[in-house]
């Protein structure tokens, strides 16, 4: 089951009987009947204190289903775009690197909308649209409303060499293109969402 992203924070749905690993700043629950989860996202976001909440559920994809039932889900589409020499291309944003990415529009597919939004925020024309990588979750504040983000990411490869125009109204800062070694240190400050894309 995928983990909810609160910042740096995260919630996990987990089968029961899971193999825990007990770590000291993880939480642990056991789903109760009369649980009333559709809560526990308000609750999560306020218990600044708790890193990791890891929730057993004896049917985990209902209980995430009714985990996010109360939040207005966004569907987005992105990529981890690679060039000829196998960099990776990772974009500064918002206090941490990030990569392009952005909602779908009525009538898109998931694929068009990740291409679309990769060379809109790239300005990059010479890119081939490859396999689904992983789909990532994460929340954020818009007024009073808890909105969930949910971000399916394609992997993506630039045909021919164009140097990176950001889209600066899309809060981008810069663009680095990243080596193994480079990638590794540049991950370290990136959101732990699209640490999971590189994971997967």
């Amino acid at each position: 089951m995928p983990k909810v992203w609160f910042a740096n924070r995260c919630v996990k749905i987990v089968p029961a009987g899971s193999e825990k690993d007990y770590r000291s700043d993880t939480v642990y629950y056991t789903l109760q009947a009369g649980d009333d989860i559709a809560q526990l996202p308000f609750w999560f976001e306020k218990a600044e204190e708790i890193q990791t909440l890891e929730v057993e559920a004896s049917d985990p994809e209902k209980a995430f289903a009714d985990f996010i039932s109360g939040l207005k889900v966004e569907v987005a589409g992105g990529g981890l775009v690679r060039d000829g020499r196998g960099r990776s291309l990772l974009f500064w944003r918002r206090g941490a690197w990030d990569m392009p990415k952005g909602h779908v529009e009525p009538g898109e597919t998931l694929q068009q909308c990740a291409l679309r939004e990769v060379q809109e925020e790239t300005g990059l024309e010479h890119l081939s649209l490859g396999e689904p990588i992983c789909t990532t979750y994460h929340t954020w504040r818009k007024g009073d409303k808890l909105i969930l983000k949910e971000s399916h990411w394609f992997r993506m490869t630039l045909t021919e060499d164009e140097p990176v125009k950001v889209q600066t109204e899309e809060d981008i800062v810069r663009a680095r293109w990243c080596g193994p070694l480079l990638e590794r240190l540049t991950l370290r400050r990136a959101w732990p969402s699209i640490r999971e894309v590189f994971e997967a």
